[in-house]
């Protein structure tokens, strides 16, 4: 088990116990700019000069040119969505409130286009591919709760008139033990394993697989998630939530972290644009 720590800032505020790994993710999201003093046990507290490693972890990284131009970067994008949370999208965009469709979505192509995940070189921190994945879901979904107030943003374009339909993306579930093993391909703009089960979707780490196994509910799960054009697979632990005969049955995912849930958000985010 990897040590665990408990960090005070100047009001006597404490967070813990929390691990290394998670003191370095927070630091990188600028969330942990007042750190006094740390703890090992979570009663005595030192100087946080006292413990280098999580002073290190602290500190911005020092000596690489590149680590540091990718700290900075992710540092800039992180302030940059705090500083937007409450403020309207024609200003996020950078267009007046009047602004034409046209104008509108013009704008927002040319900023999420940014932070594009794909644009990020192989050697990206996942710190700053967690910052433009996450800046990247923020301005699809503030685009698309827009377009459905009807104000400046134009709606989404139509399909063609003769395009084929979805396919559905393939399912394999198999059993092993008591425990039920779902590996699950997702097609390119296919999120409804994601979004078709209003009990069971991204918004509660949940899916819904569709499968004519006979599961009950309680049933231990393992599930597999690939992606179409992205190179990380989900590994996930959960439990059988739900079972719609001859249909399919509901997932919830246990142990997603916060980089797996940002992969989902991202892929959901995309296939509703």
């Amino acid at each position: 088990m990897s040590a665990q720590y408990w960090l005070a800032d100047s009001e006597a505020r404490v967070l813990g116990p929390v691990a290394i790994d998670v003191v370095r993710d927070l630091a990188m999201r600028g969330k942990l700019n007042d750190v006094r003093a740390v703890s090992r046990d979570g009663k005595q507290f030192v100087p946080l000069r006292e413990v280098p490693e999580i002073q290190a972890a602290l500190a911005p990284p020092q000596g690489d040119e590149v680590a540091r131009a990718q700290y900075e970067a992710t540092r800039q994008i992180r302030e940059w969505l705090e500083s937007i949370k409450d403020r309207p999208t024609h200003e996020v965009l950078r267009v007046p409130a009047t602004a034409s469709k046209e104008a509108a979505r013009a704008a927002f192509f040319a900023l999420v286009h940014r932070y594009l995940p794909s644009r990020l070189p192989p050697e990206a921190t996942p710190e700053l591919r967690l910052a433009c994945e996450d800046a990247f879901l923020v301005l699809s979904e503030r685009m698309v709760e827009f377009e459905r107030r009807g104000k400046t943003a134009p709606p989404p374009m139509p399909a063609p008139a003769k395009a084929p339909p979805l396919p559905a993306s393939a399912a394999s579930v198999s059993w092993r033990g008591g425990m039920i093993h779902v590996k699950l391909s997702l097609h390119r703009g296919d999120a409804r394993p994601f979004t078709m089960d209003d009990g069971a979707n991204w918004k509660s780490d949940a899916l819904f697989v569709v499968s004519g196994e006979k599961v009950m509910v309680g049933t231990p799960t393992e599930v597999t998630l690939a992606f179409e054009g992205h190179v990380t697979q989900i590994h996930a632990t959960g439990r059988v939530i739900g079972v719609t005969a001859n249909v399919g049955f509901a997932v919830k995912m246990l142990d997603l972290g916060e980089h797996q849930r940002s992969i989902i958000r991202t892929w959901v985010a995309r296939a509703q644009a």
